[in-house]
């Protein structure tokens, strides 16, 4: 079992694991570092990107950036929970990496963390994506980011829940539909799939879910950004990106 997975309703905060990180001798410190890389680095590609890189440069420099700068340099020892947003560090630090670019040097083999798989999933994401600028590809893959977080929370807090059903229904109705961009299949046609009463109870269930994911976005925003009045607006800045 991960030493990050606990008995606890939802999953360690981001800021719970910067403290692993931070500590040479916690006994999850490798296994946070993973953790953290996995979440952010598609934001730090999606902005390499669109500073102009081809894929396989923003593979490299985004490696780099993680090798060198996050580990290297320890960058995760500067962030404190009272200081602000996490999301801030890293765009600041890879603004500089880039700048400071001709400095690199070569990313270590065995520090790679992006996957052939993982790539090309990138890539067809920033494919249906507009062009924009590389502050707002990261701003907008963070908030993705966040959101697929979210979904995943959801789903296991409902199925160890019980609610297994639910789960399917809003899978089916909400999520997608909308990674398919198609539309969603009548409530009736999921009541009889999914064993609920009526398309009635459906809706129902759907207003319970949805419920629970908007409370669960909300808490992984409060998990890097600790003043109330930057968590709303965080929340709102994510909820405008995504729509």
């Amino acid at each position: 079992m991960s030493l990050f997975e606990t008995h606890a309703k939802f999953a360690t905060t981001s800021w719970t694991l910067v403290a692993a990180l931070q500590d040479k001798d916690h006994p999850g410190h490798g296994e946070a570092l993973e953790a953290l890389a996995s979440r952010y680095w598609p934001p730090v590609y999606a902005s390499v990107r669109r500073m102009g890189r081809n894929r396989d440069d923003a593979a490299d420099l985004t490696q780099a950036f993680f090798a060198d700068v996050v580990l290297g340099r320890r960058l995760f020892d500067q962030a404190e929970a009272q200081r602000g947003r996490l999301r801030t560090l890293l765009l600041t630090a890879l603004k500089r990496f880039m700048i400071d670019e001709h400095r690199r040097r070569k990313c270590r083999p065995d520090e790679g963390c992006l996957s052939l798989d993982a790539l090309e999933r990138e890539e067809r994401f920033l494919a249906r994506e507009p062009e924009v600028d590389p502050e707002e590809a990261f701003e907008r893959r963070l908030a993705m980011v966040q959101l697929e977080e979210a979904l995943r929370r959801c789903e296991r807090s409902l199925v160890d829940g019980g609610l297994a059903k639910h789960w399917a229904a809003f899978d089916a109705f909400a999520v997608k539909p909308a990674i398919g961009a198609v539309s969603p299949p009548p409530l009736a046609k999921l009541a009889k799939e999914l064993g609920f009463a009526s398309a009635v109870h459906v809706a129902s269930a759907l207003k319970v879910v949805r419920k629970r994911f908007r409370l669960l976005l909300r808490e992984i925003v409060a998990e890097t950004v600790i003043d109330p009045a930057d968590q709303e607006a965080e929340y709102r800045q994510i909820v405008s990106l995504l729509s």
